[in-house]
């Protein structure tokens, strides 16, 4: 199947007071400060500006290492995050190969074609971009600030394709999160948008299809011949 999907998690300050952040694998085993290190200087994944909205400033999984279901983290570096809210978009091109999408097992939906993001979150690159399609979105629990419990998790994402989808190379999965502080007087905390998460589907050249297609083709003539009709 020829297919390039990307997946994008966004990661920001909230209004200056807290923040949540993505890493590509467990943020207790990347260097620096520990717990929870900077993902921009820390995730070995992350790259720079780039001129696509859903691909810059991100930590971006090559398709060499793609599998399916895949695994992010999301923990809160500040403050504290009570209904933390998975946000996850996706583009026209995405749309039109996903059957269905899982985070934790639970299955997304209904999804918004609105272009106005939820809760907290502002009109950015991705809700502002031509292709953006439509969110849904997912309560991922409540996440503390470190030393508290807990104050990461893990998230995993499986993604189903339609049956003999043809995916062209710019299908995209993007995805924020927010959630509120606690206290008296309640604030929004949210992932800032100059840290995305892309995860690459890798494609299979037309060629290698066509190769494979030839192969099976030839095989199944010789053994045809080989035994003959009616057997």
């Amino acid at each position: 199947m020829v297919l390039i999907a990307l997946a994008s998690v966004k990661v920001a300050y909230a209004q200056g007071r807290g923040h949540l952040w993505f890493y590509s694998q467990d943020p207790d085993t990347l260097p620096g400060p520990q717990p929870l290190p900077d993902p921009q200087d820390y995730d070995p994944r992350y790259v720079g500006i780039d001129p696509d909205p859903w691909l810059s400033e991100s930590v971006v999984v090559p398709s060499s290492d793609w599998e399916t279901p895949f695994s992010l983290w999301l923990g809160c570096a500040q403050f504290e995050s009570h209904d933390t809210m998975l946000v996850v978009s996706i583009n026209v091109a995405a749309h039109d190969v996903i059957e269905s999408i899982k985070v934790n097992d639970a299955s997304l939906g209904p999804w918004d074609n609105s272009g106005d993001p939820p809760g907290c979150l502002a009109p950015h690159g991705v809700f502002n971009s031509a292709e953006f399609w439509g969110y849904a979105e997912i309560n991922v629990g409540d996440l503390y600030s470190p030393p508290g419990s807990p104050y990461k998790v893990e998230i995993i994402v499986d993604i189903k394709l339609h049956e003999g989808a043809e995916v062209p190379s710019d299908a995209k999965i993007h995805f924020d999160a927010y959630g509120s502080t606690g206290g008296s007087r309640p604030r929004c905390i949210f992932s800032p948008y100059s840290h995305d998460f892309t995860f690459r589907i890798p494609e299979l050249p037309v060629g290698t299809i066509l190769g494979l297609a030839t192969c099976i083709a030839a095989l199944a003539a010789f053994r045809y011949k080989r035994m003959g009709p009616g057997r």
